[in-house]
């Protein structure tokens, strides 16, 4: 009996000693894979190939020879508001390219997505390092290199009909070329509620399409000076600031 008691006294000790109490188990975060999916087009028509000339609903013929552009701060809206950011992750997206990993992000409801077009200063400030395919790409520099001009955030350039009644022939298009950058032209896109899930282990895709003829709203198309942003300086200017405003309109969803 008494070595009985000895061993009961004993483990007490130790329970004071070293703490007999439950550890708190951490859950594990459950997750799937986001992926945006986003198509090129002007107004309803997909585009198919670089310079090929496709008309808008006005009637106005356009062609693309490069379309480009950084997303990043990347934000997932749950469905009581609150934001889910998706760290350190930036998309270039090119023509050729459709699908684009987000990430791992936590399974649950949600009901629409936020993102930046641009770069954030720190990002702005990278230096390229050749072999990167997201920064070492020469079309979206201002300069030689990435420094000190900092990134292109949207490259997109083609050919447009200017005429006043939107009806010249594909002869008559002219050249245009817009390269937005620089700090103060970063701009976020808040897309409008569209509930979606991810699912445990699963794949989830947002498709959403990107309307390049949106950029050019509110723009007088007949001034040959609105036909170009080439640098910095040019990405201070009031058809700049324009552009820039167009950005958000340019995403819609997929229908």
């Amino acid at each position: 009996m008494k070595n009985y008691l000895f061993i009961i006294s004993l483990a007490f000790a130790t329970c004071l000693n070293v703490g007999c109490t439950k550890k708190n188990s951490i859950t594990p975060v459950v997750t799937g894979q986001l992926y945006f999916h986003l198509h090129t087009d002007i107004d309803s028509l997909e585009v198919g190939d670089y310079n090929s000339v496709l008309q808008s609903t006005s009637g106005r013929k356009i062609s693309l020879s490069l379309a480009q552009m950084y997303l990043s701060n990347i934000q997932l809206v749950n469905l009581d508001g609150s934001l889910y950011s998706v760290s350190n992750q930036v998309i270039l997206k090119v023509f050729e390219n459709e699908a684009y990993l987000v990430g791992n992000v936590p399974a649950g409801n949600y009901k629409s997505v936020r993102f930046s077009i641009g770069l954030s200063a720190t990002e702005n400030a990278k230096m390229s390092v050749a072999g990167d395919t997201v920064f070492y790409r020469p079309e979206m520099w201002f300069g030689s290199s990435a420094q000190p001009q900092g990134y292109v955030f949207l490259n997109v350039q083609g050919k447009i009909d200017t005429t006043a009644l939107a009806n010249g022939t594909e002869s008559q298009m002219v050249q245009f070329a817009y390269r937005i950058g620089t700090a103060a032209n970063l701009k976020q896109v808040v897309m409008p509620d569209q509930n979606f899930s991810i699912l445990p282990d699963q794949v989830e895709y947002v498709h959403m399409v990107i309307n390049y003829m949106k950029i050019f709203d509110g723009i007088d198309l007949h001034i040959a000076t609105n036909l170009h942003v080439q640098s910095t300086t040019d990405n201070s200017t009031a058809l700049a600031n324009q552009i820039v405003n167009n950005i958000p309109a340019m995403f819609s969803y997929e229908k």
